[in-house]
């Protein structure tokens, strides 16, 4: 009883969508994170942000090679050797803690401003959905969609919505 009922359920729905007319939309987000000021601006601030933590790298390892190179002098007694010895490693480990946090972050960071980005053109977007009568607007990135008519493809309308309504 249980399969005849299911069946006729599953028969129901695909005659309704057999009947209604299905327009299917096309969005790819990393065409709009490029193409749009909106985007770019968050392309920056992700970029700036990870010219900080690089420059913080970098001088951590003119330390280390410094030390390096102090370790190996000549002109060091065994006992000041050693504690050159440990700094370095001291050192070695804190660099490797930081470059760790830093991509934790960024990573951090970049979730944020994805978060704060897709909620301000989440509505541009379904609000061009329902100008255009679109049933569903796909992201193309999460679908797993392998091909697609690029004359569903939204983005460059997209990518007009969101840089009239912020035209930074």
């Amino acid at each position: 009883m249980k399969k005849i009922t299911i069946l006729m359920m599953a028969i129901f729905l695909l005659s309704a969508f057999a009947f209604s007319e299905i327009k299917i939309g096309i969005i790819n987000p990393q065409k709009i994170m490029d193409n749009t000021k909106k985007g770019l601006e968050v392309q920056k601030r992700l970029q700036k942000l990870q010219a900080e933590k690089r420059q913080q790298v970098q001088a951590m390892q003119e330390e280390i090679k410094k030390l390096e190179k102090e370790v190996l002098s000549p002109a060091l007694n065994n006992e000041a050797r050693q504690r050159k010895n440990v700094e370095l490693l001291e050192k070695q480990k804190a660099l490797k803690r930081f470059a760790e946090d830093a991509q934790i972050e960024f990573r951090r960071a970049y979730q944020k401003e994805l978060a704060a980005l897709e909620k301000e053109i989440l509505p541009l977007i379904e609000n061009l959905g329902r100008q255009k009568g679109f049933t569903i607007i796909l992201d193309i990135t999460t679908t797993g969609i392998a091909y697609y008519d690029q004359s569903i493809d939204i983005t460059d309308e997209v990518i007009k919505a969101i840089d009239a309504k912020y035209p930074k």
